[in-house]
Protein backbone atom coordinates (compact mmCIF):
# COMPACT_ATOMS: atom_id res chain seq x y z
CA UNK A 1 0.00 0.00 0.00
CA UNK A 2 2.81 2.39 0.91
CA UNK A 3 4.71 1.47 -2.26
CA UNK A 4 1.58 1.97 -4.35
CA UNK A 5 1.09 5.43 -2.86
CA UNK A 6 4.73 6.26 -3.54
CA UNK A 7 4.43 5.16 -7.19
CA UNK A 8 1.31 7.29 -7.55
CA UNK A 9 3.13 10.32 -6.12
CA UNK A 10 6.05 9.87 -8.52
CA UNK A 11 3.66 9.63 -11.48
CA UNK A 12 1.81 12.69 -10.21
CA UNK A 13 5.00 14.76 -10.28
CA UNK A 14 5.52 13.90 -13.95
CA UNK A 15 1.93 14.70 -14.87
CA UNK A 16 1.84 17.99 -12.98
CA UNK A 17 5.15 19.11 -14.47
CA UNK A 18 3.77 18.48 -17.97
CA UNK A 19 0.59 20.34 -16.98
CA UNK A 20 2.69 23.29 -15.87
CA UNK A 21 4.61 23.05 -19.12
CA UNK A 22 1.36 23.30 -21.05
CA UNK A 23 0.44 26.45 -19.11
CA UNK A 24 3.80 28.01 -19.95
CA UNK A 25 3.55 27.04 -23.62
CA UNK A 26 0.13 28.67 -23.77
CA UNK A 27 1.44 31.85 -22.15
CA UNK A 28 4.32 32.08 -24.65
CA UNK A 29 2.01 31.33 -27.59
CA UNK A 30 -0.36 34.08 -26.49
CA UNK A 31 2.54 36.49 -26.01
CA UNK A 32 3.68 35.83 -29.57
CA UNK A 33 0.16 36.39 -30.90
CA UNK A 34 -0.18 39.58 -28.87
CA UNK A 35 3.09 40.82 -30.35
CA UNK A 36 1.88 40.10 -33.88
CA UNK A 37 -1.47 41.85 -33.31
CA UNK A 38 -0.68 44.36 -30.52
CA UNK A 39 -3.63 42.86 -28.64
CA UNK A 40 -3.52 44.46 -25.19
CA UNK A 41 -6.44 42.36 -23.91
CA UNK A 42 -4.47 39.17 -24.48
CA UNK A 43 -1.39 40.81 -22.96
CA UNK A 44 -3.43 41.64 -19.85
CA UNK A 45 -4.61 38.03 -19.61
CA UNK A 46 -1.03 36.74 -19.76
CA UNK A 47 -0.04 39.09 -16.95
CA UNK A 48 -3.03 37.95 -14.87
CA UNK A 49 -2.38 34.24 -15.46
CA UNK A 50 1.30 34.43 -14.49
CA UNK A 51 0.30 33.94 -10.86
CA UNK A 52 -1.13 30.51 -11.73
CA UNK A 53 2.22 29.46 -13.22
CA UNK A 54 4.01 30.63 -10.08
CA UNK A 55 1.54 28.66 -7.94
CA UNK A 56 2.14 25.51 -10.02
CA UNK A 57 5.90 25.94 -9.60
CA UNK A 58 5.68 26.37 -5.82
CA UNK A 59 3.31 23.41 -5.52
CA UNK A 60 5.69 21.13 -7.42
CA UNK A 61 8.65 22.22 -5.32
CA UNK A 62 6.78 21.64 -2.07
CA UNK A 63 5.52 18.21 -3.13
CA UNK A 64 8.96 17.13 -4.33
CA UNK A 65 10.58 18.18 -1.06
CA UNK A 66 7.84 16.39 0.90
CA UNK A 67 8.31 13.24 -1.17
CA UNK A 68 12.07 13.26 -0.65
CA UNK A 69 11.66 13.83 3.09
CA UNK A 70 8.96 11.23 3.72
CA UNK A 71 9.60 8.50 1.16
CA UNK A 72 13.38 8.74 0.73
CA UNK A 73 13.55 7.21 -2.78
CA UNK A 74 16.02 4.35 -2.89
CA UNK A 75 15.92 3.86 -6.66
CA UNK A 76 18.47 6.14 -8.33
CA UNK A 77 16.17 6.93 -11.25
CA UNK A 78 13.41 8.09 -8.88
CA UNK A 79 15.84 10.31 -7.01
CA UNK A 80 17.00 11.82 -10.31
CA UNK A 81 13.39 12.36 -11.33
CA UNK A 82 12.66 14.30 -8.15
CA UNK A 83 15.65 16.59 -8.61
CA UNK A 84 14.97 17.02 -12.33
CA UNK A 85 11.29 17.87 -11.77
CA UNK A 86 12.30 20.65 -9.40
CA UNK A 87 14.91 21.98 -11.82
CA UNK A 88 12.64 21.86 -14.87
CA UNK A 89 9.79 23.50 -12.95
CA UNK A 90 12.16 26.37 -12.18
CA UNK A 91 13.10 26.70 -15.85
CA UNK A 92 9.43 26.71 -16.85
CA UNK A 93 8.63 29.36 -14.26
CA UNK A 94 11.29 31.59 -15.79
CA UNK A 95 9.88 31.05 -19.30
CA UNK A 96 6.51 32.07 -17.89
CA UNK A 97 8.18 35.21 -16.54
CA UNK A 98 9.54 35.97 -20.01
CA UNK A 99 6.06 35.62 -21.53
CA UNK A 100 4.83 37.97 -18.81
CA UNK A 101 7.65 40.41 -19.60
CA UNK A 102 6.73 40.38 -23.30
CA UNK A 103 3.09 41.06 -22.40
CA UNK A 104 4.05 44.00 -20.19
CA UNK A 105 6.24 45.46 -22.94
CA UNK A 106 3.40 45.10 -25.45
CA UNK A 107 1.02 46.94 -23.14
CA UNK A 108 3.64 49.62 -22.59
CA UNK A 109 4.50 49.90 -26.29
CA UNK A 110 0.89 50.64 -27.25
CA UNK A 111 1.06 53.75 -25.07
CA UNK A 112 4.16 55.10 -26.81
CA UNK A 113 4.03 58.03 -29.26
CA UNK A 114 4.89 55.56 -32.04
CA UNK A 115 4.83 51.79 -32.45
CA UNK A 116 7.76 49.92 -33.92
CA UNK A 117 6.78 47.17 -36.32
CA UNK A 118 8.73 44.04 -35.37
CA UNK A 119 11.30 43.15 -38.04
CA UNK A 120 10.22 40.13 -40.15
CA UNK A 121 12.70 37.76 -38.49
CA UNK A 122 11.03 38.34 -35.10
CA UNK A 123 8.29 35.91 -36.00
CA UNK A 124 10.80 33.21 -36.92
CA UNK A 125 12.63 33.70 -33.64
CA UNK A 126 9.41 33.62 -31.63
CA UNK A 127 8.09 30.48 -33.31
CA UNK A 128 11.45 28.77 -32.90
CA UNK A 129 11.58 29.59 -29.19
CA UNK A 130 8.06 28.22 -28.75
CA UNK A 131 8.94 25.08 -30.69
CA UNK A 132 11.98 24.56 -28.47
CA UNK A 133 9.86 24.71 -25.32
CA UNK A 134 7.49 22.13 -26.83
CA UNK A 135 10.39 19.90 -27.90
CA UNK A 136 12.01 20.05 -24.47
CA UNK A 137 8.76 18.94 -22.84
CA UNK A 138 8.34 16.14 -25.37
CA UNK A 139 11.90 15.06 -24.59
CA UNK A 140 11.01 14.92 -20.90
CA UNK A 141 7.81 12.98 -21.52
CA UNK A 142 9.61 10.39 -23.65
CA UNK A 143 13.01 10.68 -21.94
CA UNK A 144 14.30 11.10 -25.49
CA UNK A 145 17.93 12.25 -25.55
CA UNK A 146 17.89 12.70 -29.34
CA UNK A 147 15.15 15.30 -29.03
CA UNK A 148 17.12 16.99 -26.27
CA UNK A 149 20.31 17.08 -28.34
CA UNK A 150 18.36 18.52 -31.27
CA UNK A 151 17.74 21.69 -29.26
CA UNK A 152 21.35 22.79 -29.80
CA UNK A 153 20.94 23.69 -33.48
CA UNK A 154 17.72 25.58 -32.76
CA UNK A 155 19.35 27.51 -29.93
CA UNK A 156 22.22 28.55 -32.19
CA UNK A 157 19.73 29.81 -34.77
CA UNK A 158 17.90 31.80 -32.09
CA UNK A 159 21.18 33.38 -30.99
CA UNK A 160 21.95 34.37 -34.58
CA UNK A 161 18.49 35.88 -34.96
CA UNK A 162 18.90 37.85 -31.75
CA UNK A 163 22.11 39.44 -33.04
CA UNK A 164 20.45 40.25 -36.37
CA UNK A 165 17.31 41.69 -34.79
CA UNK A 166 19.16 43.79 -32.25
CA UNK A 167 21.16 45.40 -35.06
CA UNK A 168 17.99 46.05 -37.09
CA UNK A 169 16.08 47.57 -34.17
CA UNK A 170 18.98 49.85 -33.22
CA UNK A 171 19.31 50.96 -36.84
CA UNK A 172 15.58 51.76 -36.98
CA UNK A 173 15.83 53.84 -33.80
CA UNK A 174 18.83 55.75 -35.14
CA UNK A 175 16.98 56.49 -38.37
CA UNK A 176 13.92 57.77 -36.51
CA UNK A 177 14.50 59.08 -32.94
CA UNK A 178 10.74 59.03 -32.29
CA UNK A 179 11.07 55.24 -32.16
CA UNK A 180 13.69 55.26 -29.39
CA UNK A 181 11.38 54.21 -26.55
CA UNK A 182 9.62 51.68 -28.78
CA UNK A 183 13.04 50.27 -29.69
CA UNK A 184 13.83 49.72 -26.01
CA UNK A 185 10.59 47.74 -25.68
CA UNK A 186 11.40 45.70 -28.78
CA UNK A 187 14.94 44.92 -27.61
CA UNK A 188 13.56 43.64 -24.31
CA UNK A 189 11.04 41.44 -26.16
CA UNK A 190 13.80 40.01 -28.36
CA UNK A 191 15.91 39.28 -25.30
CA UNK A 192 12.97 37.54 -23.57
CA UNK A 193 12.52 35.27 -26.58
CA UNK A 194 16.23 34.41 -26.61
CA UNK A 195 16.18 33.62 -22.90
CA UNK A 196 13.11 31.41 -23.35
CA UNK A 197 15.06 29.39 -25.90
CA UNK A 198 18.01 29.14 -23.50
CA UNK A 199 15.73 27.86 -20.75
CA UNK A 200 14.32 25.23 -23.11
CA UNK A 201 17.88 24.11 -23.80
CA UNK A 202 18.47 23.87 -20.05
CA UNK A 203 15.45 21.58 -19.81
CA UNK A 204 17.02 19.43 -22.51
CA UNK A 205 20.15 19.11 -20.39
CA UNK A 206 18.04 17.97 -17.44
CA UNK A 207 16.36 15.36 -19.63
CA UNK A 208 19.73 13.96 -20.66
CA UNK A 209 20.74 13.75 -17.01
CA UNK A 210 17.47 12.01 -16.14
CA UNK A 211 17.83 9.47 -18.93
CA UNK A 212 21.57 8.78 -18.76
CA UNK A 213 22.80 9.95 -15.34
CA UNK A 214 25.41 12.05 -17.13
CA UNK A 215 25.76 15.82 -17.27
CA UNK A 216 26.03 17.48 -20.68
CA UNK A 217 26.09 21.12 -21.74
CA UNK A 218 24.06 21.80 -24.88
CA UNK A 219 24.90 25.48 -25.43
Amino acid sequence: MIRERYTHQIAGLREDLLRMGSMVEQALLRAIYALETWDVAIAAQIIHDDASIDDAWRNLEERTIHLLATQQPVVASDLRLCTVVTAIAGELERIGDYANSIAKRIRQATRRPALMTPPPQTQEMARLALQMVNTSLQAFLLQDTDLAHGLTASDERVDDLEDLLRAEVIAMAKADPVLFEAAVDMLDIIHALERSADRATNIGERVIYLATNSVETLN
